[in-house]
């Protein structure tokens, strides 16, 4: 038996039921080598690196139109931002973006509430609650996919937070710290559970006949004694169009550096795997979207104000 370290709001960093579920996609382990076993990357220097991450909240609910069917809607922001390390670490680009999403492809006007509240709109043909939601973050992926091809562009190895984002031949790599699926067999399993840190699996391929074709490899962050194998564990990911001799370059710096940036649990509730630059940065977005109640009430008095208007 295990407690899971993580906060239990945040969910699990490994989602159990009767074992983690098996890829649907088809694995190639051959990838790097037939020959599996923990690699461990010679030392290098660390690389000029951007950690990316996004956040987004409904900010109300609403409805809009007459009759006993109006269109129900959502105020949401979403924000996505940079921590940039080059031998300090710093806060790097930011950006906020405020959204009406309202469903039965209604898209009404929204005046600005304040100078500093301000929505534009968009609509989706649905009108349940997860569809409203999905138009939100898809907005919040927009921003976070800008920003590392911007910062990709500019020759910094990028590591964003979740699966990856973009499938060009750039140094991006998408970090995933939970695991609701393995791509492993029961004989390449054991491998990725033995990981010490700053080792990783060899690289195995999925996905190579669908739009995402990939490479991915596991890596132990931190040492993890007296919790569950997974924890501590990591799987990142990077576009198979770099490919595998870029790709193996990466897999090696990621796994040699990202130890120094894994978290303390005293500091963070979901350590280890929770990066402490991803979780600076987390910080930083939520309070850049402002405060909750105080954007709700602006909503709801500025809404008034247009129907009295319209009077």
């Amino acid at each position: 038996m295990w407690v899971e370290a993580w906060s239990p709001e945040y969910g699990s960093s490994t989602e159990v039921d009767d074992g983690l579920t098996s890829s649907v996609e088809e694995v190639d382990p051959g990838v790097e080598t037939s020959a599996w076993g923990p690699i461990t990357p010679a030392p290098s220097e660390p690389p000029v690196a951007a950690f990316i991450d996004g956040v987004d909240r409904v900010d109300a609910r609403a409805f809009y139109g007459q009759g006993s069917s109006p269109a129900p809607g959502l105020f949401g922001s979403v924000a996505a931002g940079a921590v940039l390390v080059d031998g300090r670490a710093a806060f790097g680009p930011t950006e906020v973006q405020r959204w009406s999403v309202f469903g039965a492809d209604v898209n009404p006007p929204v005046r600005p509430f304040s100078t500093a509240v301000s929505y534009r709109g968009t609509s989706v043909a649905g009108t349940r609650p997860e569809e409203l939601r999905g138009a939100l973050q898809k907005a919040r992926s927009r921003l976070e996919e800008d920003l590392a091809r911007r910062l990709a562009r500019e020759g910094m190895l990028v590591i964003a937070d979740g699966p990856l984002l973009l499938r060009e031949p750039v140094d991006l790599v998408g970090y995933i710290k939970s695991h609701q699926k393995t791509y492993l067999s029961p004989e390449h399993a054991p491998v990725a559970l033995g990981l010490a840190p700053g080792q990783r699996t060899p690289i195995f391929g999925f996905g190579m006949s669908s739009h995402r074709p990939r490479f991915s490899w596991y890596t132990r962050i931190a040492p993890a004694p007296h919790q569950h194998p997974w924890a501590a564990i990591a799987r990142c990911e990077v576009s198979s169009t770099i490919g595998l001799q870029r790709a193996v370059g990466l897999a090696d710096t990621v796994t040699y550096h990202l130890p120094r940036f894994s978290s303390k649990a005293f500091w963070d509730t979901r350590a280890p795997q929770n990066l402490v630059p991803i979780a600076t940065l987390e910080r930083k977005l939520w309070s850049l979207l402002g405060d909750r109640e105080l954007i709700m009430r602006r909503i709801r008095s500025g809404v008034q104000a247009g129907r009295s208007a319209r009077g």
